[in-house]
């Protein structure tokens, strides 16, 4: 009676097993694999992202994945409705943007070899009022101390005179003697 009790277990185990083997088959099937290595590195970038956005927009704004895999907005500010992000304005665009930069830039620092030590803003300044202007960059600097520079490219003056280290590019005149660079310190 015991031998049959522990074959009968010994059977439960090799069919549990083999449903395992059934599902792990089933999902590796086709881009099933790929597609849900994908959406849980999204989810990881889209919770780096939210938590950025959250500081940066003194905690107005989370970006959170919908059931479709799209990024959508908690509005924390207006009682914490979801707004798709085609709905965002420009300053919110351009945080909403620069959070998933920099989430991204993390995930791929946590990945590689070598750290990422440099990155690069190209504009999109413009579009912020003054005082979400002074939260970004009071946020970058925060950054900056974390092992990461950033470098802006901008023509934005409030941000160039908060800026430390400056790279100065002007471009070549009519004598055509091309473009030159300085560097300024304040």
């Amino acid at each position: 009676m015991q031998q049959k009790t522990k074959l009968e277990t010994e059977h439960q185990d090799a069919l549990h097993k083999k449903g395992q083997i059934r599902q792990l088959e089933q999902l590796f099937k086709g881009n099933a694999f790929i597609e849900y290595v994908a959406e849980s590195r999204l989810k990881y970038v889209a919770a780096e992202a939210s938590s950025i956005l959250s500081a940066i927009s003194n905690g107005n704004y989370e970006l959170e994945i919908n059931d479709s895999s799209e990024f959508i907005i908690r509005d924390d500010k207006n009682g914490g409705i979801l707004r798709p992000c085609d709905t965002l304005s420009g300053g919110e665009i351009f945080i909403t943007s620069l959070s998933l930069a920099l989430a991204l830039s993390s995930v791929i620092q946590l990945n590689g070899t070598a750290p990422l030590e440099l990155f690069f803003l190209d504009e999109g300044f413009g579009s912020l009022d003054d005082e979400l202007l002074d939260v970004v960059m009071t946020s970058l600097e925060r950054l900056q101390n974390n092992k990461r520079s950033i470098g802006i490219i901008t023509h934005v003056e409030a941000i160039q005179e908060r800026v430390p280290v400056k790279l100065v590019v002007t471009p070549s005149d009519i004598s055509q003697n091309g473009s030159t660079i300085r560097m300024e310190y304040s």
